[in-house]
């Protein structure tokens, strides 16, 4: 006798149809996703106006003890900002390095941000631009000519 023959399931089965690959037809797809951002960026700027008029209503709704507390935080947001500024600008007059170029937010990052400046610069002797003899130049009161443009115009000197 011989065995029934039973059927592996590993085996692949011959009578199942393979679907052909579909071709996708790319510059279709991008048309359509084209034509919907363009709807969508239509909608938006339709609904630009709506947003603003909801941002305002919402701005009226506010209690005068929320608006009191933003117009507290924008002042002291302020006052920090002006504080860290002269901060910035005293240390900068001290260590004579310019201000924008300082670093940090408390003093002494400011100050080691400083003393790294004047490191990296190397030591400035304290007054460089010194002119030699200034002011020594002598005067000749009796200059003719001096004497001759007085008179010529008027200035009273008539010696």
């Amino acid at each position: 006798m011989s065995d029934p023959v039973t059927p592996n399931p590993s085996a692949p089965a011959t009578d199942v149809p393979t679907p052909e690959p579909v071709e996708i037809d790319w510059k279709a797809e991008a048309r359509k996703h084209e034509a919907r951002a363009k709807e969508n960026a239509a909608k938006a700027r339709a609904n630009e106006g709506a947003a603003q008029r909801l941002a305002e209503i919402e701005e009226a709704n506010k209690t005068e003890v929320e608006k009191a507390a933003a117009r507290a935080d924008a002042a002291e947001k302020r006052a920090a900002e002006l504080e860290a500024k002269s901060l910035r600008s005293d240390v900068a007059l001290e260590k004579g390095v310019p201000a924008a170029l300082l670093s940090g937010s408390s003093k002494e990052e400011l100050e080691a941000s400083a003393d790294a400046l004047i490191a990296f610069r190397g030591e400035q002797p304290s007054n460089p631009l010194v002119v030699p003899k200034e002011g020594n130049s002598p005067v000749n009161p009796g200059d003719p000519n001096k004497k001759f443009v007085g008179q010529l115009f008027g200035s009273g000197d008539s010696n």
